[in-house]
């Protein structure tokens, strides 16, 4: 029943009425061209720009562009920050393939996920979502630190990252895209303009696949997951005098298996009794329309709507060995109504509602005797404002929304931002506010689940409805931008430091016992706390020669093992440097180094037949990448070699015949890798 609401839902949106409603037709291309400007001022993009921080407006942002997801070729959003520390992206395990994405040295759940500025990232799809938008699709990224603005939601603590897919009028025709390796990963994108009399369309296309895999790390498993994707996706814009409207959707399948292998060899998983594996399927189908009005004739006052709905599903075998398995299915219904006031010498404001239905079943159970069902739905009901004061040198925005839960009630949350500009290539920002979220402690935390130990729940009298208490932090941050000419060419730097304190927190312990993956619950002074310091530095060493050098420093705490230590598989201190030089006849080379610090290892016993006792810290490692492209005409070759040094863990899975735990993965996996792709373009 529940596979036939699924696809129920899914053949409505790419039905032919639906199809017929977003291609639908308006008034004229130049205006087109107007509302795209005026729809994506937090995502600009811009062709053969690189990326780039942006100091207007009150509030630090750093924009990835299209030229700049060029330089990592491969092959999701999730892996397209190479190239900045301000996202990090790293293994959640040794088997699944999953990738785990910090803002401040924290999870992508205390981020603001956004496409289009839409919360698509939210609930059950948290984890995976970004794993399964492809790359070379994606048009522009903005990403921003610190609390976000109450328009945004309650939570948002160390952040936002809002992407929208290539929807500009100068975007080609046709784009196809074809990327191959040496380890068995395929992938292909197309993109689809159509430009009406009035009316712009996106119609996005894409399969990936890996085929085969490896056994670098030597511990009998597989390096990366065996698996397939498919993505559909549309988006379409129709602006007009008095209005403005945007609609579309977005449909795509994972399916991923991984397990034991032949030891150091390439080829198939193994199968049968007493062979671990592991299996993961989602399904995700959304639709959204975003209508605007504009009430007066200078456009300064508008009114907009949001009205998004989505269902996702997952269903995966995390653990044969112990039969754990993990089923969960979330519609979710979003709605957002927002005013904003004329400008009245540097002073407007925002104001608006936001409703959030969530209808929500999970299941988590293994042999071990663990069992966890629930369902339910979900209401979150959301008042916000925010007056925003813009002078010649000081602005503000002050910000407090109230919402309603279901289950926690009635809630507050302010927030403020400053910005002080000492001149227009010196500026200095700053933020502060409290943030809190509803935890979805299990799906949030799927590759913790991929071992033997039992799961234990901390605290269960505090439960209420299967939801423990909200997680709520205070976070703080302030960052320098200065702009400056360095031998003759621009050049750019960054300072910036934030502190997150937690007043109540989620995590899960694998310190406190070997056997156990305990879901703790803290509060008042056990509760964790955060803090990043970074530095960028952009330049030239001349005009056709770019360089880019950046450092973060992590000092991320939390209770595990009973005591207040590090959070585990962090590196305190990472660094990057890049650099990219093009030729007069659009030759491209690209180099980005990764330098990553120890991290700390999780307690370990030392009963493993395949290793002795783990350190208390992982090696420093560096990863070396180097890139070379070429442009000719409508075609565009690329190739490379990610991981030249072909750095690589030694048994990311411990103690396999045992103590069973795939959590170990604190560095790369699977060596190194070549590629070689083509991009062909009809403008």
């Amino acid at each position: 029943m529940r596979t036939r609401r699924f696809l129920i839902f899914a053949a409505l949106l790419i039905s032919p009425p639906f199809l017929r409603l977003i291609l639908a037709q308006s008034d004229s291309i130049s205006k087109i061209n107007d509302s795209i400007n005026i729809r994506i001022n937090a995502v600009e993009i811009k062709s053969k720009s690189n990326s780039r921080f942006d100091g207007r407006g009150v509030g630090l942002k750093e924009l990835l562009t299209e030229e700049e997801f060029k330089k990592a070729a491969c092959c999701t959003l999730s892996e397209s920050f190479e190239l900045t520390n301000t996202v990090e992206v790293t293994n959640a395990d040794g088997v699944s393939g999953m990738k785990q994405i910090e803002l401040l040295g924290l999870q992508s759940k205390y981020v603001s996920m956004t496409r289009e500025n839409i919360p698509t990232a939210q609930g059950i799809s948290n984890l995976n979502m970004l794993s399964n938008i492809p790359g070379p699709m994606v048009g522009g990224v903005h990403i921003a630190k610190g609390i976000g603005s109450v328009t945004g939601g309650a939570d948002g603590i160390t952040g936002g990252l809002n992407f929208a897919l290539k929807s500009n009028l100068a975007d080609p025709r046709i784009f196809l895209n074809a990327y191959s390796n040496n380890q068995g990963r395929n992938e292909f994108n197309a993109i689809l303009k159509s430009v009406g009399k009035t009316a712009l369309s996106h119609t996005y296309l894409h399969r990936g696949n890996q085929s085969i895999t490896t056994d670098m790390g030597h511990d009998g498993f597989s390096d990366m997951p065996l698996f397939t994707r498919y993505v559909l996706g549309h988006h379409s814009q129709i602006p007009n005098k008095k209005w403005e409207m945007q609609l579309g959707g977005l449909f795509w399948l994972d399916d991923r298996t991984a397990g034991e292998v032949n030891h150091g060899k390439w080829g198939k998983l193994l199968t049968g009794n007493n062979r671990f594996n592991f299996g993961l399927k989602e399904q995700h189908a959304d639709a959204y329309l975003k209508y605007g009005r504009f009430l007066n004739e200078e456009r300064s006052k508008s009114i907009g709507n949001t009205f998004y709905l989505s269902n996702h599903r997952t269903r995966s075998t995390l653990n044969s060995l112990i039969g754990r398995q993990y089923e969960a299915e979330e519609t979710r219904l979003y709605y957002s109504s927002a005013l904003q006031t004329p400008e009245i010498e540097g002073h407007y404001s925002k104001t608006g509602i936001q409703v959030n239905v969530s209808q929500w079943e999970e299941t988590l159970q293994d042999s071990l005797g663990f069992h966890w069902h629930q369902d339910g739905v979900f209401v979150e009901t959301g008042l916000f404002t925010e007056w925003i004061f813009e002078g010649d040198a000081w602005s503000w925005v002050f910000g407090g929304r109230v919402d309603y839960h279901s289950v926690y009630g009635l809630y507050a949350t302010p927030r403020l931002h400053g910005k002080l500009e000492l001149n227009p290539n010196n500026k200095i920002n700053f933020q502060g506010g409290l943030g809190r979220r509803t935890s979805y402690v299990f799906s949030e935390n799927l590759p913790q689940w991929v071992n033997n130990r039992s799961i234990r729940i901390d605290r269960t009298d505090l439960l209420q409805k299967g939801l423990l208490p909200q997680e709520k932090a205070w976070n703080g941050g302030i960052s320098y931008l200065k702009n400056f000419m360095l031998n003759d060419y621009p050049a750019t730097l960054v300072l910036d430091g934030f502190f997150t304190r937690f007043t109540s927190q989620i995590l899960i312990d694998r310190d406190f016992n070997l056997g156990e993956a305990i879901l703790r619950y803290e509060s008042g002074r056990k509760a964790g706390s955060n803090l990043a310091i970074q530095l960028d530095f952009n330049g030239y060493f001349h005009r056709r020669f770019t360089y880019r050098l950046s450092y973060r420093y992590l000092d991320s705490r939390g209770m595990y093992g009973g005591i207040m230590q590090l959070q585990p598989f962090q590196s305190q201190h990472r660094g990057i440097f890049f650099s990219q030089y093009q030729t007069r006849n659009n030759w491209f080379f690209d180099v980005v180094c990764q330098w990553n610090g120890k991290k700390r290892l999780p307690y370990f016993s030392n009963s493993s037949s395949t290793s002795s006792a783990m350190p208390g810290f992982s090696h420093p490692y560096a990863i070396l990448n180097f890139q070379i492209r070429k442009d000719i005409g409508n075609w565009e070759i690329y190739s490379g070699v990610e991981n030249i040094l072909n750095t690589n863990q030694d048994f990311p899975i411990l103690n396999a015949d045992n103590k069973f735990d795939a959590g170990y993965a604190w560095g790369p996996t699977n060596g190194r890798t070549v590629y070689l792709g083509i991009r062909w373009t009809i403008k």
